[in-house]
């Protein structure tokens, strides 16, 4: 019943099939949905109003640096009307 939306601290786009894709989890009843991802020099890197369209870590297809990627998340909750505005970081582990 809840529209808690949670992004991932770390991933590892390793391949592996564990924990190889940044996105909101969760998001199944988040309205009008925007997520975008930064790099240390403040450039988008990804950009999705769609949650189940995940960044691999790449940039046309070139893999990026280890660090730390800011993210922006803002939503409307579909149940509410609400609008939430998120920010956080993430850790790009290779």
């Amino acid at each position: 019943k809840s529209c808690y939306i949670a992004v991932p601290s770390a991933f590892t786009p390793n391949g592996d099939g564990l924990n190889d894709y940044l996105y909101p989890l969760n998001a199944y009843k988040a309205d009008d949905l925007d997520f975008s991802v930064y790099n240390r020099l403040g450039q988008r890197v990804f950009h999705t109003t769609d949650w189940t369209i995940k960044w691999d870590g790449t940039i046309n297809g070139s893999p990026q640096d280890t660090g730390v990627y800011v993210w922006i998340l803002r939503y409307t909750r579909h149940d509410t009307g609400q609008k939430v505005f998120q920010k956080g970081s993430t850790v790009l582990i290779r």
